[in-house]
């Protein structure tokens, strides 16, 4: 009898009457929960409830083995207290703000199998912390400011690991003790600075899932040939062009390709080795055409297209893939008849649509799961010269009172001005910069409600100054200049920027068509723009 009092007395102790953890876990819930700013985390946790009801929390035989708080809005350093949790399995605080350096006091995590701190602010070198962790099989620390003194250390000791996150810790080299995780299935090598020793990648002959993007590749690495397991490559915000894709055609188990942010002018024709492709992503490329490539591809459901050179009809080639899902296409200059047959996730905004191109396909009353038109883009950039203490009057297209008017300076400030153009009586310095006039239509259809912006392209006000020196398609805005001078061009390639004062000394090149004046004295210089149809020159002042 009394034996069972005690032990009565002890589980009431360690458990209490209504928590399924002990009161020392979760005492250190709290102590997380404190450290790291609770009270404000996108989804908080209930105190009063028992801590298996908590986000991210999962419990098993009264103890906590995974704190999955990933993207809550954590602040603060590192929460020491999770060292408390002997029977943790995984450990997730990425995409937080949390600060500081990954505390020493996780290495008595003996279970640990899964730490991932990605996508904070932590600083130092977190290799101490984490080599006693034996059990691990993912370490995800990227997109982070850690400072490793030793990376092919860390990654010797674990040669179990499945998924790597190495993302943006100042790589210029694919470490060499990488060859060695013959059973990594995902791994994460973005927005570093890799150029070579991509051969130590070719024995991953497991992987899954490769982020290469972010790395100022200009070509598809030809090792990667090897990796036929691959399902998501990402290359995006690279430099690679279309003559520079030819080991895809290795990959043919892709079912998720983004080029995003490339230099490519056409499709890669090795996509039509590629049958399994569900989704690809063309985004922030300079295509313009051969849609035909990507219908061959019968499982796509999702492409995106947006911000390239697209002109024109909208591009019904595509609506022949019977799987297609979603079509994002923002961002071109798009025109004219919207098809009836788009996919239930089409997104058209930034184009060129005329508000009875837009009209006309609500009318049809088509069921979407979401169909985004607005803004749409209309007239083109324009320059207006005026000096100063003269008048200038900034104009666009649009006329009627069916539209609202409202300008706005340096393209994103609101001004009062609301009439169909822009009046400046009297020219002064900070006027010289971009403008744009969105006109707001909306109209009441059968079935809906059709509200719709247009934004003017850009007109730029330019100091009166540079009328004279203004040379074909080129111009230099604002002059003076106090802070940055400005080079406008829309058909020449500038390949060099030279500045010299007037005794001819270089002062600085540049290849920017933004270039930071500030720290020039005040004075008159010489620009002498560097493009390929010759070397032209301009007078400018420093204010």
């Amino acid at each position: 009898m009394k034996k069972s009092l005690f032990f009565i007395l002890l589980s009431t102790f360690c458990f209490g009457q209504n928590w399924s953890i002990s009161f020392a876990e979760r005492a250190s819930l709290i102590n997380i929960f404190n450290a790291t700013d609770g009270t404000n985390w996108s989804t908080k946790w209930d105190l009063e409830k028992d801590p298996k009801h908590w986000f991210g929390i999962i419990i098993k035989k009264g103890n906590v083995t995974e704190i999955n708080l990933r993207g809550n809005a954590l602040k603060g350093n590192f929460p020491v207290s999770v060292a408390g949790f002997t029977k943790l399995e995984r450990l997730d605080l990425s995409s937080n703000q949390l600060a500081g350096e990954v505390s020493p006091a996780i290495s008595g995590l003996s279970s640990l199998v899964r730490l991932d701190v990605s996508n904070n602010r932590f600083t130092g070198d977190p290799i101490a912390a984490i080599l006693p962790l034996s059990q691990l099989k993912e370490i995800s620390v990227g997109n982070n400011d850690f400072a490793f003194a030793d990376i092919e250390t860390l990654l010797q000791n674990f040669p179990n690991l499945e998924v790597l996150d190495l993302a943006h810790i100042g790589l210029n080299a694919v470490p060499q003790k990488i060859s060695t995780l013959t059973k990594l299935q995902v791994l994460n090598l973005s927005n570093n600075s890799i150029l070579q020793n991509f051969n130590y990648l070719s024995t991953l002959i497991s992987l899954n899932e490769l982020n290469l993007s972010g790395n100022q590749l200009t070509k598809i690495p030809v090792e990667l040939s090897t990796l036929t397991q691959l399902r998501v490559f990402d290359v995006s915000n690279n430099s690679i062009s279309t003559s520079f894709t030819t080991p895809l055609a290795s990959l043919r188990n892709l079912e998720w390709l983004s080029f995003a942010g490339n230099q490519l002018t056409n499709f890669p024709n090795e996509l039509s080795q590629l049958p399994k492709l569900i989704h690809v992503n063309f985004s922030n490329n300079q295509i313009s055409g051969g849609f035909e490539t990507l219908v061959g591809l019968k499982n796509l459901e999702q492409i995106y297209l947006d911000k390239n050179l697209i002109v024109g009809a909208f591009p019904s080639t595509l609506l022949q893939l019977k799987k297609l899902q979603m079509l994002s296409l923002n961002g071109n200059e798009l025109f004219g008849e919207i098809p009836e047959t788009i996919p239930a996730l089409t997104f058209i905004d930034n184009n060129r649509f005329t508000k009875l191109d837009i009209k006309n396909f609500l009318l049809k009353d088509k069921s979407l799961a979401d169909f985004t038109y607005s803004p749409q883009r209309y007239d083109e950039p324009k320059t207006v010269f005026a000096s100063l203490g003269s008048a200038a009057t900034l104009s666009q297209s649009l006329s009627g009172e069916d539209y609202q008017y409202t300008w706005f300076k340096n393209l994103d400030k609101k001004t009062p001005i609301t009439a169909e153009k822009y009046y400046i009586s009297n020219v002064e310095l900070e006027d010289y910069t971009d403008y744009t006039c969105e006109a707001y239509y909306f109209e009441v259809l059968p079935n809906e409600l059709m509200e719709l912006s247009f934004f003017r392209e850009p007109v730029t006000l330019a100091n009166g100054l540079g009328t004279s020196e203004v040379k074909i398609d080129l111009i230099v805005y604002p002059n003076p200049a106090k802070d940055f001078i400005n080079i406008k061009t829309t058909k020449l390639d500038i390949e060099n920027v030279f500045i010299f004062d007037l005794s001819g000394k270089l002062i600085m090149t540049e290849k920017s068509k933004r270039i930071d004046i500030n720290h020039l004295p005040s004075a008159t210089y010489i620009i002498s723009i560097k493009t390929d149809e010759g070397l032209k020159s301009f007078k400018f002042i420093k204010l």
